[in-house]
């Protein structure tokens, strides 16, 4: 019988485990070192774009880069491989820039990235192990450029002064994640908060007590209430369009979010030293004297066209009332949101804006019932100044954090 002692188990363990090692040489490995390897996708027509490739070449180079360039407009390959990359990492339009510069796959430079916001980035990663990065920013003078976008691998976009590492522009993606989300809570409270002031809301009381004391009857007040809300939403929605479109032409839409947090705390500040010097001083915001003879004389006709007339003229008069609101929400709808999204914000704000009004002409079945509406917005408007100037100041902080 065959004895195994404890001395020829250990040396048995010991050749198996050596057999192993010898079989493992075997297997071919690669030593060499990662390659990092960087594709430029760029039209050789474009002349700005030369003199930028010469510096980022030979920055690339020095921080031993692999440097492919590929030609999109004439070459179909290259463009259908160009398409290919973008579809398959999901590049949003808006990120998309005139040339795109992919470094070791993951990082992906839009247009012309400061060379300088590179090294800061690379110096963070010594291997260039870079996790999944857009940077965008497409002016060709780097000069002028105020402005760079990033995107993460979670799709959080961050919007950045260029003075800002890509380090730091992506701490702030967070900030800016949250406000994304909460932009359409955000457009809802203010688009309330606009609503709910005495310069509209004053003047449709008076215009429904108006319409009793001529003896018209329900459908007829309904009718023309209903014209006067219209003619108020005409007017805000189209000085809101008009603002809207002049910050989409602004080359810093964070320049009209700050000056509106501005005039919301100067509104703020108003409201409260309005309520403080009740007493004292008679502030209001409200319709101008010289415009109040011509929405009398259009009430008496008691038609739907002069109401109409007379909400637009409301409307544009009592702009001021809300004008911060209004302009910071823009500000910050352009910021955060595309322009279809925006638009459609903006439709949105305006018929919050108008909520208040329509409950109170559905409110308004008898003259009784006006009556105590009217009686009650004198008796509360300084209260109402309180409120608002507290909410205005704390909406103030709120956007201009954002903003800043």
């Amino acid at each position: 019988m065959l004895k195994i002692t404890a001395k020829d188990t250990c040396k048995t363990i010991f050749c198996i485990v050596v057999i192993l090692l010898f079989a493992l040489s075997l297997i071919p490995v690669s030593f060499a070192a990662k390659e990092n390897k960087v594709i430029i996708y760029q039209n050789e027509a474009c002349g700005h774009c030369l003199p930028y490739l010469l510096k980022l070449n030979n920055f690339l180079i020095d921080a031993s880069f692999k440097i492919e360039d590929k030609e999109v407009i004439n070459n179909v390959e290259n463009r259908k491989e160009l398409i290919a990359f973008i579809e398959k990492n999901q590049i949003p339009r808006e990120l998309q820039g005139h040339m795109m510069i992919v470094i070791n796959d993951n990082l992906i430079l839009q247009g012309h990235v400061p060379i300088k916001l590179l090294e800061e980035y690379l110096l963070k990663y010594p291997t260039f192990d870079f996790p999944y990065t857009i940077i965008y920013q497409d002016s060709m003078d780097l000069e002028t450029a105020k402005t760079y976008r990033v995107m993460n691998e979670k799709k959080e976009v961050a919007d950045c002064g260029i003075t800002q590492t890509i380090a730091e522009c992506q701490q702030n993606s967070k900030k800016q994640e949250f406000v994304s989300k909460s932009l359409f809570l955000f457009v809802l409270i203010n688009g309330l908060l606009a609503g709910i002031h005495p310069c509209t809301i004053s003047v449709l009381l008076f215009f429904i007590a108006f319409l009793f004391t001529i003896r018209k009857s329900k459908s007829k007040i309904f009718a023309v209430g209903a014209a006067f809300i219209t003619g108020v939403f005409i007017a805000y929605f189209f000085i809101g369009l008009g603002l809207f479109k002049a910050v989409v032409f602004s080359t810093s839409p964070h320049l009209a979010a700050k000056i509106g947090a501005l005039l919301i705390a100067a509104l703020g500040l108003f409201n409260l030293f309005s309520y403080f010097m009740h007493d004292k001083v008679k502030l209001s915001l409200g319709l101008p004297t010289f415009i109040k003879p011509k929405i009398i004389e259009l009430m008496h006709t008691a038609s739907v066209p002069a109401a109409l007339i007379v909400g637009i003229l409301v409307g544009i008069c009592s702009f001021g009332c809300t004008a911060g609101i209004y302009i910071s929400i823009l500000g910050l709808l352009l910021t955060k949101a595309t322009y279809a999204k925006g638009f459609a914000y903006l439709v949105m704000y305006n018929i919050l804006f108008i909520l208040p009004l329509i409950a109170i002409l559905l409110a308004a079945s008898n003259k009784a019932v006006v009556e105590r509406m009217e009686k009650l917005e004198v008796s509360e408007k300084r209260w109402i100044k309180l409120i608002a100037g507290i909410v205005m100041l704390i909406m103030a902080a709120i956007i201009a954090y954002i903003a800043w």
